[in-house]
């Protein structure tokens, strides 16, 4: 496994990383169904496939910056109304101990 993808893995168990994504998704499904714009239609405006769609608005992947402003410039919308930072406190989400760190 090459070091990005380690590091891929230990972002996708962070637990703040999986509450943005889930709530970038959530969000994204609803502004696009408020506009009337299918899955596959938002793709080809930002350039992308129908299953990129699914999987941001099922919190099933991380999102780079660019698709956050491609997608927001899609929708008409502010990138913040997408994805508010600011609500998230850090310790509000600790990280989970390694794997190696875990209990007997």
């Amino acid at each position: 496994m090459s070091e990005m993808s380690k590091n891929e893995k230990m972002a996708r168990k962070d637990p703040l990383v999986q509450r943005l994504s889930a709530d970038l998704g959530s969000r994204l499904l609803e502004v696009r169904t408020s506009e009337g714009l299918s899955q596959t239609t938002l793709a080809e405006m930002v350039g992308t496939k129908h299953p990129r769609i699914s999987n941001l608005e099922g919190g099933l992947v991380d999102v780079r910056l660019s698709d956050i402003v491609k997608l927001a410039r899609a929708l008409d919308v502010n990138p913040g109304e997408l994805l508010d930072l600011a609500a998230y406190k850090l310790e509000d989400y600790p990280l989970p101990l390694p794997d190696n760190h875990a209990r007997m």
